[in-house]
């Protein structure tokens, strides 16, 4: 990745497309934990990708490239969020079964089902955790909080989880 990176820095707009298309599903899946309309989700993943097409050359650390773009995915998210607060919006589960088959995103419908419950911090953490792999110093450092707080924080979320799963077993 890093080499499409530098790449990108350059000038080499495939290089770019190229690292957009690696990390467009990650992108999704963290937008979908901050809103919930498709709409808005398409919206801050386009103007993140603009923001992020825009700066790149200001990128000082080219490993860091994840961390940063996700950074930028957040900041467009809650600008919206913000934005359209007091709209209504449909439940992560309903619009998550309009989602078509050729986005092929089905295999994480099922995490989305699990998770709904959750509050949107809680979603967003075991999404950048479970789904896109980062850890804890990643996720720190994209949330700019203590890595030993958001340990903490997965741990309890994990544990509120799972009460949550033996809860609907047991009924």
């Amino acid at each position: 990745m890093e080499d499409l990176v530098i790449r990108a820095k350059n000038g080499d707009e495939t290089a770019f497309d190229e690292l957009i298309m690696q990390i467009k599903q990650q992108l999704y899946l963290i937008a979908r934990t901050q809103l919930k309309d498709e709409d808005d989700i398409a919206d801050a993943i386009q103007d993140t990708i603009i923001m992020c097409y825009k700066n790149i050359k200001k990128l000082k650390d080219n490993m860091l490239f994840k961390t940063w773009i996700i950074k930028i995915l957040l900041n467009e998210c809650r600008k919206i969020y913000k934005k359209n607060k007091n709209r209504d919006y449909i439940s992560l589960d309903e619009k998550s079964m309009e989602i078509s088959s050729e986005e092929n995103f089905d295999k994480n419908i099922g995490f989305d089902v699990l998770i709904k419950d959750l509050e949107d911090e809680e979603q967003l953490l075991l999404t950048l955790y479970y789904c896109s792999r980062y850890t804890t110093k990643e996720i720190s450092e994209i949330l700019k909080i203590k890595e030993s707080t958001i340990r903490s924080k997965i741990s309890r979320t994990k544990t509120k989880l799972k009460k949550q799963i033996e809860g609907e077993c047991y009924e």
